[in-house]
């Protein structure tokens, strides 16, 4: 039986952001190439038109006393490497990174990729939308913001129009006393999850939990926050958190809506969901009782 035929009428090369949108917005069969891992492994037979962004100056880790942007050409490895992203809580993102693929895999993949291909089980969604990640769009029209918890509208579909294109990641400064961490439960560290997990934690005076993050991947059409969970967190102090991690870790779940598959069942998919989060939660507690 012979494999799906993957015959574009036509490769494009822009080396402009402005010609990359001038041919996105002519060829409405166009598809976009980054690094390609996921694009060369579907090959999506209606595919007219393949458009390489890769020279775009969309590749870059950059600080400020506003946040950190990041480009979405910046790798995986990249971002594992950045010296950018050595501290808490941006260091969840390298610790993410750090659990996806094989390091050839991680040379070639984007972070602008595992986004954009909005598949309900990548890693980096969960992990930015704790940090409160926005995603900068561009357009012939200008610019546009969408933070990352509205960026994705379905399996494998998101806000992006034809015309437009991922620019770039931003993540806001986060006050002081702030922790993240991403967990994720696969047949190895390398492969797709069938469940992952990223959790963040901001005290405030007196050690109190001002902001709580849960967000959830591979268990609903989209990444998900676990708000009511989040919310059973806010408002206790550091100390009376331990006593609420199983409840927590259960209401999580809970907002799970997961579907069987080759790669777990539902009931199993909820289940992990829950064990993750607690173990999250309590790698965050140690964290703090440690710095």
């Amino acid at each position: 039986m012979p494999g799906k035929l993957f015959r574009p009428k036509e490769y494009l090369r822009p080396h402009t952001v402005e010609d990359a949108l001038s041919l996105l917005g002519k060829h409405r069969g166009a598809v976009v190439l980054a690094g390609g891992t996921d694009l060369l492994v579907t090959k999506p037979p209606g595919a007219d038109y393949i458009i390489d962004i890769t020279c775009l100056p969309f590749g870059f880790i950059k600080a400020d006393k506003s946040g950190i942007k990041i480009g979405a050409l910046t790798t995986i490895w990249e971002l594992e490497t950045s010296a950018q992203l050595k501290e808490e809580p941006y260091n969840v993102l390298a610790e993410t990174a750090r659990n996806m693929g094989t390091p050839v895999t991680k040379n070639i993949a984007t972070l602008g990729g595992n986004i954009c291909t909005a598949v309900p089980s990548a890693d980096m969604p969960p992990a930015l939308m704790v940090l409160d990640a926005e995603a900068k769009i561009v357009s012939s029209s200008g610019e546009n913001k969408v933070s990352m918890e509205e960026f994705f509208t379905g399996p494998k579909e998101c806000c992006l129009k034809k015309d437009e294109l991922l620019a770039e990641v931003f993540v806001p400064r986060t006050p002081d006393k702030t922790k993240a961490i991403f967990v994720k439960k696969g047949r190895t560290h390398e492969d797709i999850a069938q469940v992952n997990a990223a959790v963040r934690i901001t005290l405030g005076a007196e050690n109190l939990c001002k902001v709580a993050r849960i967000a959830l991947g591979a268990v609903a059409p989209t990444p998900i926050r676990a708000k009511e969970a989040e919310s059973m967190l806010e408002g206790k102090k550091l100390e009376n958190i331990s006593g609420v991690i199983d409840e927590v870790a259960k209401k999580a779940s809970e907002a799970a809506k997961p579907i069987s598959d080759i790669r777990a069942s539902a009931e199993y998919r909820k289940e992990v969901a829950k064990v993750l989060v607690k173990r999250a939660l309590e790698s965050i507690i140690e964290k703090f009782r440690g710095s």
